[in-house]
């Protein structure tokens, strides 16, 4: 296998919130001052989710802050369009700022929010940076060709979504549209594709996790993917994997609030050329998996459905 399961998933679930929560799952991922850093989203008893933090040594056993790191009422003349939440949450280093990404729930249907932190201890909500309904948002961890570059997945219908690239002078001001994968029927990601990770620069194009969503009757079952785009020109699709790399087989996969889902927001590269992926099970707990940059790079063979 090219991504190995820890043995001992999940690594987190909402007993380990150390205040009342329904859930815990859908984790950014970042090593900050030498800690494996999680910002997690977390369904209130409410049934509305905020982001909390969870810390750990060896990214491995993660202990969760007792109070939330973002919440809707942080966000001011914004929160029209977070009240019912803010939710998954993707974390890119650039330069000395990190640049959280994450979605706005509200009856306006969901938007993309940009805020920023250098400490993670105070952070600047910056703007609404997408129309709905739009979600599944990753930035790249450097400019490319003097502009910033994004992922994102807005949405055709309920049932149908393919993922964009855009680029941006001052990552709020986005254009030069591009559509950079559609969903396959009838294959494993037929309905829906979007972004899951950041990308990570290779010697061989950036390489990132995406997830793809089949329907089959009245079940939509979330699998990742991997995929390869050029470094230069980002907009180019140099390989795309035919088969998922993670689907859900484990029982902590297969049952919980959304039964049959593997969905990642978040992965930590190390020094070796390994890889930590922080994925959720049925929306209902953190896992962790392991791989490497060149495992995945292997998989990205040239697609001729892009």
């Amino acid at each position: 296998m090219s991504i190995k399961r820890y043995a001992k998933n999940p690594v987190l679930t909402a007993r380990d919130v150390p205040f009342k929560a329904n859930s815990l799952f859908n984790a950014g991922a970042v090593k900050f001052n030498d800690k494996y850093l999680l910002i997690c989203r977390v369904e209130l008893p409410t049934g509305l989710s905020g982001l909390v933090k969870a810390w750990s040594d060896d990214g491995i056993e993660f202990k969760i802050e007792d109070k939330l790191f973002l919440t809707p009422e942080q966000h001011g003349e914004l929160y029209e369009y977070v009240r019912w939440g803010v939710e998954d949450a993707r974390v890119t280093r650039i330069d000395d700022m990190y640049y959280l990404t994450y979605t706005g729930y509200s009856p306006n249907e969901p938007v993309v929010i940009l805020s920023r932190t250098q400490d993670f201890m105070n952070v600047e909500i910056l703007d609404l940076i997408s129309e709905p309904a739009n979600k599944d948002t990753v930035l790249f961890p450097r400019k490319i060709n003097g502009y910033y570059w994004r992922i994102d997945r807005p949405m055709v219908s309920p049932m149908e979504g393919n993922i964009w690239i855009s680029r941006s002078p001052d990552l709020r001001h986005w254009g030069h549209y591009r559509r950079l994968i559609a969903a396959r029927k009838p294959w494993w990601d037929g309905d829906k594709v979007g972004a899951s990770t950041p990308p990570i620069e290779t010697e061989k194009g950036w390489l990132m996790l995406y997830h793809g969503v089949r329907t089959i009757g009245t079940s939509m079952i979330y699998k990742q993917g991997v995929l390869l785009l050029d470094l230069n020109e980002p907009y180019k699709v140099l390989g795309r994997s035919k088969h998922p790399v993670l689907s859900p087989e484990e029982p902590y996969e297969r049952m919980g609030d959304v039964p049959n889902v593997v969905f990642s927001t978040g992965w930590i590269p190390e020094e070796d050329g390994q890889i930590k992926i922080y994925y959720s099970g049925a929306d209902s707990n953190i896992c962790l998996a392991t791989t490497s940059i060149d495992a995945l790079l292997n998989l990205c063979e040239e697609d001729e459905c892009k």
